[in-house]
């Protein structure tokens, strides 16, 4: 009864975003994933800003030290490529247009998966029957063939690319947000925000876009994820951003270097997205279950 009473007290006062924060700060692993997580964002701001001379060694040509192997030089950390090139500063500098094409595509994404997700779920009718029909269009079609259509069409820059993902990507969070949707809007505390008079738009973004927020949490992590592999297979077929280093033209560039036992641009491209990607699901599954309003009460 007692810890009861100070838990109670604990959680008193606190809205239900404070408590949602507490829990995830409560989980080390989570936090550890946050801080990897940014360790990436400010080594991409490094790379941008040229800050030790990292996008200069990343792109500028030197064949006195080709194949330079790792941890042989202190200035060239994991070696160089065929070309010279330091190995660790092209894999900062991919990080940066990794990060780039997911915040990007998240972005572009959501909004377009909110709208007819929540709309059709809530509307019913017609709105979800053209909505359904529009999804179903782009399911049936493979995902790479139309992120390959509009890339030969509108070309190879940031921008298209990362709206290429969104195109493909929407579709399964907007079925989720629609799903939930249509449970949501039968329940008591929509009713009752009803026959107070609340408006429709009031409802679905004050109340019901709330409870299916962690959902679309997830999604944006598994997009970060998914356009990261794309990006590795447009590299492999040779419709990469040009001009750029990536991780996916990393692993590109090293088909050929395997052969004669380099093994650099393959082992840094590949430790880097393996940290990245590892610690964003870690984090990405912490902050969905701490946004769950199902756990609202528990700290």
């Amino acid at each position: 009864m007692l810890e009861k009473t100070v838990s109670t007290s604990y959680r008193e006062g606190k809205s239900p975003f404070t408590l949602s924060m507490l829990r995830l700060w409560r989980n080390r692993l989570a936090m550890a994933a946050l801080l990897v997580v940014i360790l990436y964002i400010l080594l991409a701001l490094m790379g941008e800003l040229n800050i030790f001379h990292i996008k200069d060694m990343a792109s500028n040509n030197n064949f006195d030290l080709r194949y330079m192997k790792p941890f042989t030089h202190i200035e060239h950390l994991f070696g160089t490529d065929n070309f010279g090139r330091d190995v660790l500063s092209r894999a900062i500098m991919g990080t940066k247009i990794s990060l780039f094409l997911g915040f990007v595509s998240g972005l572009l994404m959501i909004p377009i998966a909110i709208f007819f997700g929540s709309l059709s779920g809530y509307y019913s009718g017609w709105f979800d029957d053209v909505a359904m029909y529009i999804m179903s269009v782009i399911v049936a079609i493979p995902g790479m063939l139309i992120i390959l259509s509009l890339i030969q069409v509108a070309g190879r820059s940031f921008f298209i690319i990362a709206f290429a993902f969104a195109v493909t990507g929407w579709v399964g969070l907007a079925r989720v947000i629609r799903g939930s949707f249509m449970q949501a809007k039968e329940f008591e505390y929509v009713l009752a925000a009803k026959n107070l008079g609340a408006g429709d738009f009031r409802i679905i973004f004050r109340h019901i876009l709330p409870n299916v927020f962690h959902f679309i949490i997830v999604r944006f992590v598994l997009n970060f994820v998914g356009v990261i592999k794309s990006e590795v297979f447009l590299a492999y077929v040779g419709l990469s951003i040009i001009g750029v280093p990536t991780w996916g033209t990393m692993l590109d560039d090293s088909k050929l270097e395997l052969m004669s036992g380099n093994w650099q641009n393959l082992i840094a491209a590949t430790l880097f997205m393996f940290l990245f990607l590892v610690s964003l699901n870690i984090f990405g599954d912490a902050l969905r279950d701490s946004l769950d309003p199902k756990l609202k009460n528990v700290v």
